[in-house]
């Protein structure tokens, strides 16, 4: 008995610092640790929407979109979950749409999504745009600044599909993405 209370009393209170783990990651830019973290305790908070939102929130900033299928099911209680589930579910699909089109030659230029400044999402519009189809790798160039632009193409690591967005100032590659 007294082993069992010992073994409860060590587990709770890590349980309870995982969350406040999980907003220092996420507030110190370490989105990556601070997905793995969320997806660690995720079985463990899936009644609190903050810590969900959050996980969520530090896998899209590490680039970990498929991570963000379970927590789209379970935000669903507050009006700010769902808006948060909703703006996950459109960027998966943005996701899912681009690798139809790059991989199955699927024409997506007819569809209409809501846009937002994930970078995903701004590489898609300007694919529905000029999707480039005779191209293996597709230039786009940013609307609010010249100076940026973008690669987007299809890559395979092992044996794994997948779609990769090179991004690019004044002409230099500054940040590489793969979903």
């Amino acid at each position: 008995m007294k082993f069992l209370l010992f073994i409860i009393l060590i587990i709770v209170p890590s349980f309870a610092d995982s969350k406040q783990r999980l907003y220092n990651l996420y507030q110190q830019g370490n989105y990556l640790a601070a997905c793995n973290l969320g997806f660690q305790g995720f079985p463990y908070h899936k009644g609190d929407e903050a810590y969900i939102s959050l996980y969520a929130f530090s896998c899209l900033k590490a680039d970990s979109i498929d991570r963000l299928a379970a927590p789209i099911m379970t935000l669903n209680q507050t009006k700010e979950s769902r808006a948060n589930a909703a703006y996950f579910s459109v960027i998966v699909m943005q996701k899912k749409l681009l690798m139809q089109a790059l991989y199955d030659n699927k024409p997506i230029q007819n569809l209409k999504f809501p846009s937002s400044t994930y970078l995903l999402s701004k590489v898609f519009d300007l694919y529905l745009k000029n999707p480039q189809t005779e191209q293996f790798i597709k230039e786009y160039q940013d609307s609010s600044d010249t100076r940026l632009s973008y690669k987007l193409y299809a890559s395979e690591t092992n044996g794994q599909k997948s779609i990769a967005i090179d991004e690019y100032y004044d002409k230099i590659l500054t940040f590489h993405h793969v979903y």
